[in-house]
């Protein structure tokens, strides 16, 4: 998947201007100011339940005292986030100061130099630093005496130093990031809290675990903001060792607690770190595994949230240390709870390993045909003797008992160390087939291609019975590693010709548009990927990873309410780092200009 699109926040503010984008690298709000639900004399509504007190109590500053430039220009777009976040920082250099009371008046006196600076702004809005620049150099040019505002000078300084960090980032230049933020000290702050981010991960891919805690325990014990604490744990999860996370996220939860602040969620997403680094340790059984401990709160979590995902990956755990009926437990909740073809697979291997054979068929009977890891597991789970296809290759060098086991362990690798054995004694349909799938599995279509070509060439010299089952079942996986080697477009030219199932038909035709879909949002054809997408549920459901490509090309479409919706579904049914990235990416940019 892509990394989404910048794009402009669509402000909800009754006074914005059509078509002016926020200011992307000015400051953002960190607690609201003068915030309340009613109508109070004095001030201006600029989205619902946000109000903005304009009264001027005696005694205060006069106006012109600060630089207000910015100010009236967050006023004016009706940028809520960023006009609250200027009014905390005037009044932190200056505490007497008060927002002026014709702030928001279309007849509003300048504060600043006549020429009207909001051209500038709106480049400077938009990520165009280096024509904002022009823009100032031409306007000298014309008119001498006119000198830019401080303001706009400092928040171009500013902006600029936040486009090389992120250009740096994404070269993936960890010690520039840092040296530009040494260099401008203010570019990373609470206010621009995706710089300081950036800095703490900068630290962490330099191995600089203390610096990055010492810019994570930063942010934690500054910035007030419950959601902004919670997803920096989310952030240092990759960076950080458990014992030093939990510093983190007690730091979090207890220091300078802000008014209204809700900061058990800072605890949710530690429980979240943990009970994901638990499941990814799961499975292949290399490197350390999981306590007892461990193990109990994530199967804990996973039953309390019923997150489908969790409980493939306890399945997945527990067949391959031959727990069939734990296995067999796990795979049916996830199946209960968010019904796919991986969970049924695994519940018929786990129905085989415990000898319930007949009981295992009835499980996939409902996806057979439409997907090719149940007609796998399927096939181990038929009694040997009622094995079709498989004539006398391979018999005394290890067999079909053994491929069934690495199969139903999902060892593919050596699945093909066992099939190489037994095809010394000649190869079959059926092994050969065999051999396509699990190179599928190991992600090597272009070699599954061609073993799927010699199953269809073996299949003429298989018992009559069998030869036209093998060879649509050939032709069929030859179909789907065609179209992992993107070869949409000829796959469809030739599907009317090919002797498949209706099933098998509408598998075929649902990879395909899968496959077009995705080729569409890599050359950002959004339009179209959603269209393909549509397309697509008309044969099967949409698995996860589509939907979140379905999200992001929401949010490149500016459709935030839409992506926000499917990421925060997502990340309901089952939290994972990806999940979290997106539902922060999106708020981030819907509350405050991304």
């Amino acid at each position: 998947m892509t990394r989404p699109l910048p794009f402009s926040l669509i402000l909800a503010a009754a006074v914005a201007v059509a078509g002016m984008p926020a200011v992307a690298q000015a400051p953002q709000a960190q607690a609201p100011i003068n915030s309340t639900a009613g109508g109070a004399a004095g001030g201006r509504a600029l989205a619902p339940g946000v109000q903005i007190q304009l009264d001027t109590p005696a005694g205060a500053a006069a106006p012109g005292t600060v630089d207000e430039t910015a100010l009236r220009y967050y006023a004016r777009t009706g940028d809520v986030a960023r006009l609250e976040a200027e009014i905390a920082r005037l009044r932190a250099i200056n505490p007497q100061w008060q927002p002026p009371s014709d702030l928001f008046s279309p007849q509003a006196p300048s504060q600043g130099p006549s020429f009207d600076e909001t051209p500038i702004w709106r480049l400077m809005s938009s990520g165009k630093t280096a024509e904002a620049r022009a823009a100032i150099a031409e306007e000298r040019r014309r008119t001498p005496a006119w000198q830019p505002s401080d303001k706009l000078l400092h928040e171009l300084d500013l902006a600029e130093a936040t486009g090389r960090m992120a250009a740096a980032m994404g070269a993936k230049r960890w010690q520039e990031v840092l040296d530009t933020a040494a260099a401008t000290p203010e570019v990373a702050s609470c206010t621009r809290l995706d710089n300081l981010w950036r800095v703490a991960e900068a630290h962490g891919q330099l191995k600089q675990t203390d610096q990055a805690f010492d810019v994570y325990r930063r942010i934690v014990t500054s910035c007030p903001k419950a959601a902004e604490r919670r997803d920096t744990i989310y952030k240092a999860g990759p960076f950080l060792p458990p014992e030093r996370l939990r510093e983190l996220a007690d730091l979090a939860a207890t220091s300078n607690p802000a008014e209204g602040e809700d900061y058990a969620v800072v605890r949710r997403a530690l429980q979240d770190l943990d009970v994901g680094r638990t499941l990814s340790r799961l499975g292949g059984g290399q490197g350390e595994q999981p306590t007892a401990d461990e193990l109990a709160s994530a199967q804990a979590a996973v039953l309390e949230r019923r997150d489908a995902g969790g409980a493939l990956a306890l399945g997945w755990h527990h067949q391959s240390r031959k727990r069939h009926e734990e296995a067999r437990q796990w795979f049916s909740r996830s199946n209960e709870w968010q019904p796919g073809d991986q969970a049924v697979e695994g519940l018929v291997l786990a129905l085989t390993g415990l000898g319930r054979r007949q009981e295992a068929l009835e499980a996939g009977k409902g996806w057979q045909g439409r997907s090719a890891r149940v007609d796998r597991a399927l096939r181990a789970a038929r009694p040997p003797a009622a094995q079709p296809g498989r004539g006398t290759a391979g018999q005394g060098a290890g067999g079909w008992g053994e491929l069934e086991r690495a199969l139903a362990q999902r060892d593919y690798g050596r699945c093909l160390q066992i099939i190489e054995r037994m095809s010394r004694g000649g190869m079959d349909a059926s092994l050969a087939q065999q051999r396509g799938w699990c190179l599928m599995e190991l992600k090597r279509p272009t070699e599954a291609e061609e073993a799927f070509a010699q199953a269809k060439a073996l299949a003429s010299k298989a018992p009559a019975a069998d030869r036209v089952r093998l060879a649509d079942s050939a032709a069929y996986g030859e179909t789907l590693a065609r179209l992992q080697t993107d070869d949409a477009e000829g796959v469809l030219q030739e599907l009317p010709n090919m002797r498949l199932t209706p099933e098998r038909e509408r598998s075929i035709r649902a990879n395909t548009l899968a496959t077009q879909a995705l080729q569409a949002y890599e050359e950002k054809r959004y339009r179209d990927t959603l269209r393909l997408l549509d397309a697509r549920l008309a044969f099967e459901p949409e698995p996860r990873g589509l939907t979140i490509m379905r999200g992001w090309t929401h949010y490149n479409t500016q459709r935030i309410d839409e992506a926000l919706r499917i990421f925060e579904a997502l990340d309901r049914r089952f939290s994972t780092e990806e999940t979290r990235e997106a539902v922060g990416v999106v708020k981030r940019a819907m509350y405050r200009g991304g």
